[in-house]
């Protein structure tokens, strides 16, 4: 059976999926997927997916990207050709998720062009650059078509949260997370990169989080915060630190068209 992992966020990036599986040969093909929301929901203890310092106590894990399903949504991502062996070691790497089987009907491919939403899918797998996942795109078109597809040698997975949360003070979303999804959608295009963050919920969580409520006119009240700038001193453990840097002030442009909102409210930590 041919294997294609869904890619929804840090798998986006080529340097975050060869550190997983440095025998990847395949294109990661960009791709849109129906009826699957993108929201910053999962948890995460700290383990070894974190590196925290004496300054970083309060941190008890973070929140990575994590889907759910919802008519009517759609997420962008890419399809990631893998062979069992390099199955076997993303089910690793995804600890406190579990594997889900897509249905081919909501795969499409990416397109940019213009007049996307009236071009033929011929003209758009011709697009296609890789040729394994030609194979998904051409099966995804027939069931469409109502034809009888055979699947029993194809299947699509989707890494889907094993507990769903919002982001808070002690589980943040961490920005050095967050560029290396952004670095992953940019080798894409700058477009692809707008559609993932025009496509991705929860970037703040306002009210009561860890039975504290927010208080904007408390000095301490920056400290409450959910989203945390950690460029500086990176807490992921698979970050890249002088592409942040570098690069920083160029995301953060990006981000802020937007989410200006939850921008504002981003703290720096040390």
């Amino acid at each position: 059976m041919k294997h294609f992992i869904f890619g929804y966020g840090s798998l986006i990036c080529p340097q975050s999926r060869s550190v997983t599986a440095p025998t990847l040969k395949s294109i990661a093909e960009p791709v849109i997927i129906n009826h699957i929301e993108r929201i910053w929901s999962a948890r995460v203890l700290k383990g070894n997916s974190l590196i925290l310092d004496k300054n970083r106590e309060h941190i008890r894990g973070w929140t990575p990207m994590g889907i759910r399903k919802r008519q009517g949504a759609s997420c962008n991502g890419v399809l990631i050709h893998v062979d069992d062996e390099e199955l076997e070691r993303f089910d690793i790497r995804e600890e406190g998720y579990k594997r889900h089987r897509i249905d081919l009907i909501d795969v499409y491919p990416h397109c940019e062009s213009a007049g996307c939403n009236s071009v033929t899918d011929d003209l758009v797998l011709n697009a296609v650059r890789c040729p394994e996942c030609n194979i998904v795109f051409e099966k995804a078109h027939k069931k469409r078509s109502a034809n009888d597809v055979d699947e029993s040698d194809i299947a699509v997975w989707v890494y889907i949260q094993n507990e769903e949360s919002k982001p808070n003070p002690s589980f943040p979303i961490t920005q050095s997370y967050v560029d290396i999804i952004i670095r992953g959608c940019l080798t894409v295009s700058k477009e692809f990169a707008r559609k993932f963050l025009q496509t991705t919920h929860g970037w703040w969580n306002d009210g009561e989080l860890d039975g504290i409520r927010r208080n904007t006119n408390d000095e301490g009240a920056r400290q409450h915060h959910t989203w945390v700038d950690d460029r500086q001193s990176p807490m992921y453990v698979r970050a890249d630190s002088d592409f942040s840097i570098e690069h920083g002030d160029a995301i953060d442009r990006l981000i802020e068209e937007h989410h200006p909102h939850a921008l504002e409210k981003r703290v720096i930590s040390m």
